[in-house]
């Protein structure tokens, strides 16, 4: 049984490789978590009441008896893998009988239990990528923090591969020397240095990092980091014992200004293609060149939204319906251009209104 997390290293890489399943049947239980909390019984009942819903509608749609006792061990084991202790807004259960997975979302869901040839993935994953995403470290003597950013909302992980505080590499017999002023400077190093091999594996190499912390070891981890580009954000101070709310504010107001220069960097990143006319714009040569598989990058003003009708075998977008030409509907033209591009194992990125105004609100840089 394949867990697709074991090879996703985010959210949206995650929800990009459930996309991309096609078996019958696929299994997807999405459920709101309303009161998060360790011991959330609430949350333990639906979880227990959809299982059953969807074993029920496995049922309904004429599936052999030994699948669905296959299907219902496999929910069982899913059901016993579900981490409550994990502060979530929403749940996903997507189960095929080659993949099992669990999906912890930071923001609202509609809860739904579907039964399809696919797992129920698309509007989940338009939300993750409309959303700005971002980790944060808090650097301390007494205790390391780590938290997931997504828009205004944060929420703190506790993971046993966390460092511990930088006074428990002051205190260690391993890192003392003759000269205390050297046994300062080799435990510190040591300490940003553990804590810069943790943001590498559990933070997306993509995912934009806010450091808070000590003015001393905040400089200590910007002086050691081996991805010091990571770093949108150095907020200094002792941040020890605050809540999550406390430092929610402190991040809300300055995120506007973050956001605004990792947009700036983005558009810088892009601007070589530009130069050399290797991009298409508008969404009309967007769309075409997205369905040619020529993507890369994907920039799109937030916000952006559009109907249109894809002829010629989808390769064109046409914004009246055709009269005698066979077309396809497309509600919003932009989520399936998104779409399209992160399949490709392209990139897509949201930017603020107004930022891509000479480019008629879309860009798309071409592969080579």
């Amino acid at each position: 049984m394949e867990n697709l997390a074991n090879r996703a290293t985010s959210l949206q890489e995650t929800l990009i490789e459930l996309l991309r399943v096609k078996e019958h049947p696929c299994v997807s239980i999405i459920l709101r978590n309303d009161n998060p909390s360790a011991y959330n019984e609430k949350l333990r009942i639906s979880v227990k009441s959809e299982i059953k819903n969807a074993l029920n509608l496995l049922k309904e749609q004429n599936f052999g008896k030994e699948l669905i006792e296959e299907f219902e061990n496999i929910l069982s084991d899913v059901e016993e893998d579900v981490n409550y202790e994990n502060y979530f807004k929403g749940l996903g259960i997507f189960v095929s009988q080659n993949v099992r997975e669990i999906v912890y979302f930071p923001f609202d869901v509609n809860p739904k239990t579907i039964v399809d040839d696919s797992f129920e993935i698309r509007d989940l994953l338009m939300t993750v990528n409309r959303t700005f995403q971002y980790d944060v470290i808090i650097l301390s003597k007494k205790k390391t923090r780590f938290l997931n950013g997504f828009g205004f909302d944060i929420r703190e992980i506790n993971h046993p591969d966390i460092p511990d505080g930088a006074i428990d590499y002051l205190e260690s017999k391993k890192y003392k020397t003759y000269d205390p002023g050297k046994t300062e400077s080799v435990a510190m190093t040591q300490y940003v240095k553990d804590l810069d091999h943790f943001v590498r594996i559990y933070s997306d190499r993509s995912t934009s990092l806010i450091v808070m912390g000590d003015v001393k070891l905040v400089s200590y981890f910007k002086n050691n980091t081996k991805a010091p580009n990571k770093i949108k954000a150095v907020i200094e101070g002792s941040y020890d014992d605050l809540r999550i709310s406390e430092i929610q504010k402190i991040i809300s107001g300055k995120l506007e200004e973050i956001i605004s220069g990792w947009e700036d960097e983005l558009l810088e990143k892009v601007q070589k293609d530009i130069d050399s006319l290797n991009y298409a714009s508008g969404i009309q040569e967007v769309w075409t060149a997205a369905a040619m598989k020529e993507a890369r990058t994907l920039l799109t003003e937030r916000e952006y939204k559009v109907e249109g009708w894809s002829t010629n075998n989808n390769l064109f977008i046409r914004f009246d319906k055709p009269e005698n030409e066979e077309s396809d509907y497309h509600q919003d033209v932009v989520d399936d251009i998104v779409e399209m591009v992160l399949l490709q194992g392209g990139e897509s990125y949201f930017l603020s209104p107004g930022k891509l105004e000479k480019f008629d609100k879309i860009l798309l840089t071409l592969r080579s």
